[in-house]
């Protein structure tokens, strides 16, 4: 299989790492010429420094005909234009695009990319699609190291809504790393306020499950 891999570093080199076999032909392009260098060394391959969001570089790599395309710049911008124009003008098969953006990823869809990833909207939909109970999403106890990853549901009738996280006062025996407002990742402080309909992502220790258990299901006075 011919397969193209623009752009990314370390995310590259994991690709490289699964598909550098026999059975595969690898076309490695790189904007940036220290992270060519760095893939040819650590993976013992040919990276061309050139643009993939140019026809002419695309062009001296050899892509035509791939059968797979994907794009891991940073910018969300060049991975469209890159895919794209692999598409369009040199028969590309199948492209992949990562966005940063979660919201890029049904409109570049729309826009005729094959296949776009987001690791947040990849978190968020997984959330959405997997909450099945009503105050306490999720708990899923990491025993060897005793912590646990926990999710709640915020209801009107809960103590905590309209309340900003340093009101909540739980930093000392846990860590909020996120809230899923309306499929938006908010990545919290202290001033965030948590409203009806937010799930929130925390993580504790085993000893305190109960305690933050209690805090987020606690119903207003």
């Amino acid at each position: 299989m011919k397969i193209v891999i623009a752009d990314g570093s370390h995310q590259a080199d994991y690709i490289i790492g699964m598909y550098n076999n026999k059975e595969n032909n690898l076309i490695v392009i790189n904007s940036d010429n220290n992270v060519c260098r760095y893939l040819s060394a650590k993976n013992g391959i040919s990276v061309l420094h050139g643009k993939p969001t140019k026809e002419s570089d695309l062009f001296d790599a050899g892509i035509e005909n791939a059968d797979l395309f994907i794009a891991l710049s940073e910018n969300d911008v060049d991975n469209y234009v890159a895919c794209k124009t692999a598409k369009k003008l040199f028969n590309v098969r199948k492209c992949i695009a990562t966005v940063i953006n979660p919201k890029n990823v049904e409109l570049f869809k729309q826009l005729g990319i094959d296949s776009v990833i987001s690791s947040t909207y990849l978190l968020a939909e997984q959330i959405k699609n997997t909450a099945n109970i009503e105050n306490l999403i999720s708990n899923l106890s990491l025993e060897d190291d005793k912590i646990n990853i926990m999710e709640f549901m915020v209801k009107s009738s809960h103590d905590v809504c309209g309340k900003s996280l340093k009101e909540i006062k739980v930093s000392d025996i846990a860590s909020v790393s996120s809230v899923i407002r309306q499929q938006q990742v908010i990545i919290p402080n202290g001033d965030t306020v948590l409203e009806e309909g937010d799930k929130v992502l925390l993580v504790t220790t085993m000893e305190h499950h109960d305690k933050i258990t209690k805090v987020f299901q606690r119903k207003k006075a």
